[in-house]
């Protein structure tokens, strides 16, 4: 029964987003799925198969620029998130704060990738919706090692 009541009690990504985007000195962008499909008319053909053009909207949160009192809200507010059909890809935490990356699909199609920074310094959460390969997760993995490399 307790178990009920926290989940009830739980809040959602769109509830948490709407809780904080208007917070003094918060940050936030929502690019809707029309404004999505309008960028996707002019990708070039390589682009078609990026993963951006697997993206239907984004959401962007970014507190950074936040009172410590914000801040601290949102990280408390995260804890309750309820990730419930989300399954945990990666989750780090340090004196710092913690980063967790969630995702929801089904099979090999990510749904929605729900990214959630807190702490004292960087506090931000990402989703990211629409229809995300394995594959396409794994070319951008090895883009970014790559670059990485090549700046050592």
């Amino acid at each position: 029964m307790l178990f009920s009541v926290q989940a009830v009690w739980a809040g959602n990504v769109n509830s948490i987003i709407n809780e904080f985007k208007d917070a003094d000195k918060a940050e936030y962008v929502s690019v809707p799925w029309v404004l999505m499909k309008l960028g996707h008319i002019f990708m070039d053909k390589d682009d078609k198969n990026d993963i951006a053009a697997r993206l239907s909207s984004v959401r962007v949160l970014d507190l950074e620029e936040c009172s410590s009192r914000i801040k601290a809200k949102f990280t408390k507010r995260i804890a309750t998130l309820n990730r419930h059909g989300y399954e945990t890809l990666v989750r780090a935490k340090d004196d710092d704060g913690s980063v967790q990356i969630l995702a929801k699909g089904r099979k090999d199609i990510i749904k929605e990738l729900l990214i959630v920074c807190g702490g004292n310094e960087d506090c931000a959460l990402i989703l990211l919706k629409g229809n995300i390969r394995q594959e396409d997760i794994d070319k951008l993995v090895q883009q970014e090692t790559e670059k990485r490399n090549e700046r050592k």
